[in-house]
């Protein structure tokens, strides 16, 4: 039988990102991982940000993901090279700052428009994110971490946004082969997206998947919901990860299931308990 190989990480958007909160969450669930945010860090100086990191490693948890801007303005594919290239500035900010928290990979949206892919052309879309990533490479490099595209919901134009197929991480995956470069499979996403054809998007990332997020929905809406409430095949996620020994930590990017949002340190706990069980009954005990 397959073995559970990674262990957990929660996100640190929750307590009006307060790191010392999530921390203690960390602690009372026995989980040793965290992914940041902007919001987290913002207004902090080099050295602030290298206390933290060191805050962090005294405590026994480590940041293991930061997640890049995603606003209507942070379009690193945006045909408008203006905008791109703006977008692209923050990017490299922002990871200069994962580095300095220790960061293992950087989460980015390869788009944050809405529209179909194939209306307006896939090719000019990968141009401007071939482009955005050549700019992009030599600062995560310098930062020590991995760009990972998250795989995005369908859209709201009739589907077929970039990057919420399989087809084009398959495309990407051909054209550039950096090791900088890998993927993040969002399983709420590629439900809304993909519905029981999730996995194929799972399974176009092949082994350049260097992170995930855990959320769950009903198939119609982003609605994070905590893991086993909705309607995501965890059996087939966890089998797949087991497969690939993924061997990193693995971020739930939702709320626990219980009262909030002033979760209770319990309420985490059970959390893990609940992801634990999935992966159990996932492998076959």
């Amino acid at each position: 039988m397959p073995a559970k190989t990674w262990t957990w990480a929660f996100t640190a958007s929750f307590y009006d990102h307060d790191p010392d909160r999530m921390m203690e969450a960390c602690r009372a669930s026995g989980v040793r991982a965290l992914e940041y945010h902007p919001q987290n860090v913002d207004g902090l100086r080099d050295g602030e940000i290298v206390a933290l990191r060191k805050k962090h490693e005294t405590q026994g948890v480590s940041i293991n993901s930061f997640h890049l801007p995603f606003a209507t303005d942070d379009d690193i594919a945006s045909f408008y090279e203006t905008q791109r290239q703006r977008a692209v500035g923050r990017m490299n900010r922002y990871i200069r700052v994962a580095g300095l928290l220790g960061a293992r990979v950087v989460i980015q949206h390869p788009t944050t428009n809405r529209y179909n892919t194939d209306e307006n052309g896939p090719d000019r879309y990968f141009e401007q994110l071939h482009r955005s990533l050549q700019e992009m490479l030599p600062v995560a490099r310098q930062a020590g971490v991995v760009i990972g595209l998250e795989n995005m919901t369908p859209g709201e134009y009739g589907g077929g946004r970039f990057f919420s197929v399989a087809g084009h991480f398959a495309r990407l995956s051909r054209e550039l082969t950096d090791p900088n470069v890998g993927y993040v499979y969002d399983t709420g996403h590629a439900l809304m997206s993909a519905g029981p054809d999730a996995l194929q998007i799972l399974e176009a990332m092949g082994d350049r998947i260097a992170a995930w997020h855990l959320a769950d929905n009903a198939g119609d809406r982003d609605s994070h919901l905590a893991p086993g409430h909705g309607e995501v095949n965890w059996d087939a996620v966890f089998r797949h990860a087991a497969k690939l020994r993924f061997s990193a930590p693995v971020t739930m990017e939702t709320a626990p299931w219980g009262h909030g949002p002033d979760y209770s340190m319990d309420t985490w706990k059970k959390s893990v308990q609940t992801l634990d069980a999935l992966v159990e009954k996932a492998l076959g005990g």
